[in-house]
């Protein structure tokens, strides 16, 4: 593949810098889990090694992000309301996609990330913990990268809590959609019960656990609501992550927020910021302040089950693929680059995600 010259890109550096603050926040929080502080204080000195390790790899005209979202899986033990990996999934099997990738290639491709500078692996699904033992190797085999893992829950049993609490760079994100009426509504009786009771699991053995939400209209008020975010806080979460509904699941365009309904949840986070000693994020966020979207290997890059490397896991766009080739190479993806030269060009909107808006457009490029 043709070397791509590198486009300067006057927001690296503000990311660079918010995302050392990140890590230095992460590691003062994680006074409340002091069995943790050791793990937290080797991702946070690799800072200035990975950024330093992006730079030179943009030089080379290799666009490395700094965080990598990961799909280990399709499988899924529940059935949500709109949920974009089955969605996904079901395109995936349309167009004849080969399966989830093996252990041996996703550990290369997560260990060619780390060395290329990649500071946060993302671990998603499906349900991602259907390969927990898996994703326990790839955490210790890496054990200055922060590896989230995004889970409903239902799965974290008293022998996944002890292989968590002797991991704690695998950081268990559980999702929920609020309290039991919202959760359960989304996805199905008895969920948001168990993932309390996991909580507690966790909690006890000083796991530090954090939890991811999907705002829609519905529930848009009650995430951000002090009482239920205090409630969490109390269960012992330490994170919080706020995830925009994307309408990739065709007729559920009502269910996201309006761009004054994202403003007042932007600025709620940052009032619950100073309240809280806990970390608040948002997707995509606040864009504006690093000149759009963050997609396509600008701030993050997705890779598929598949090895595919895709813009975004809500805009599975991409011509290249990390199965049978050096990350690397797979980073220097034409349409990727194309879509990035745009960043600026993909403003915030309702739908949770800018690009899957101009999906005709992104769909155009590959062509």
């Amino acid at each position: 593949m043709e070397k791509q010259v590198p486009i300067p890109d006057p927001y690296i550096a503000r990311m660079d810098s918010g995302i050392s603050r990140l890590s230095r926040r992460a590691f003062s929080i994680a006074r409340r889990w002091p069995r943790s502080l050791p793990a937290f204080a080797r991702i946070a000195v690799r800072q200035g090694i990975a950024e330093r390790l992006r730079a030179e790899n943009r030089e080379r005209g290799i666009p490395v992000p700094a965080f990598m979202i990961v799909s280990v899986t399709r499988a899924c033990n529940l059935n949500c309301a709109g949920c974009y990996s089955r969605a996904t999934e079901i395109r995936e099997r349309d167009e004849g996609r080969p399966g989830e990738m093996g252990f041996d290639r996703l550990s290369r491709v997560i260990g060619e990330g780390a060395s290329l500078g990649v500071s946060f692996v993302l671990l998603a699904g499906g349900e991602p913990l259907v390969r927990i033992r898996e994703l326990i190797d790839l955490a210790r085999a890496n054990p200055s990268v922060a590896f989230p893992v995004f889970t409903n829950g239902t799965l974290i049993d008293d022998e996944a809590v002890l292989l968590l609490a002797r991991t704690r760079n695998l950081i268990p994100i559980l999702s929920v959609e609020g309290r039991l009426e919202a959760t359960d509504g989304r996805r199905g009786g008895g969920v948001y019960a168990a993932a309390r009771a996991r909580m507690e699991k966790l909690r006890r053995a000083g796991v530090f656990f954090g939890v991811s939400f999907t705002v829609m209209k519905s529930n848009a008020a009650e995430l951000v609501s002090r009482d239920f975010v205090r409630e969490l806080y109390s269960a012992g979460a330490g994170v919080f992550f706020y995830n925009e509904y994307t309408p990739v699941a065709v007729g559920t365009e009502g269910l996201c927020v309006s761009p004054e309904e994202r403003s007042a949840l932007l600025a709620d986070l940052e009032a619950l910021r100073g309240e809280f000693a806990a970390l608040f994020m948002a997707f995509p966020g606040d864009e504006d302040k690093f000149g759009g979207c963050l997609s396509a290997s600008r701030g993050f890059v997705h890779v598929a089950p598949d090895g595919r490397l895709e813009a975004c896991p809500f805009a599975p766009f991409g011509d290249t693929s990390a199965r049978d080739q050096p990350l690397a190479e797979a980073l220097r993806s034409p349409l990727l680059a194309a879509i990035r030269s745009h960043h600026d060009e993909l403003a915030e909107t309702s739908g949770g995600c800018s690009l899957w808006n101009r999906r005709d457009w992104a769909e155009s490029l590959i062509h």
